[in-house]
């Protein structure tokens, strides 16, 4: 059974990293229309943008890295594919994801070789890079 864990980016300037972890998030809905974000630490509540949050996947990278639900991370197991893929919860599952293609991480061979590379809240132009 995997920890259930959550990470996001922190609003307000933090002084080590503006990536919080977790076990909770919440939104709130404020009457002139405006939705906060904000994840629960052990820490305290952080406000967190929205785009940002990620469920942890319950999976390490070859590093020894968590991977979360908007990782970008590299994968050259599969022909005719790049190699640049991003995690993320598609029906009822987490999945590395191309254009077209998403592929389960349960059933992935050979996940002990994925990398993360970057993740798509800073990192979106690794989107971008082909083969």
């Amino acid at each position: 059974m995997r920890e259930i864990k959550f990470r996001g980016y922190a609003v307000e300037e933090m002084i080590n990293s503006q990536w919080l972890y977790g076990f909770g998030v919440m939104g709130i809905d404020y009457v002139d229309g405006t939705v906060e974000w904000h994840l629960h630490t052990l820490n305290g509540t952080y406000e967190v943008f929205p785009k940002s949050i990620g469920q942890y996947t319950g999976l390490k990278d070859k590093n020894g890295r968590e991977i979360y639900e908007g990782d970008i991370v590299k994968y050259p197991h599969i022909q005719a594919f790049p190699d640049i893929w991003r995690v993320e919860f598609y029906k009822g599952s987490f999945v590395i994801a191309e254009t077209i293609v998403k592929i389960s991480l349960r059933e992935l061979a050979h996940k002990e070789n994925l990398e993360i590379i970057g993740n798509i809240f800073e990192h979106k132009e690794l989107l971008e890079v082909k083969k």
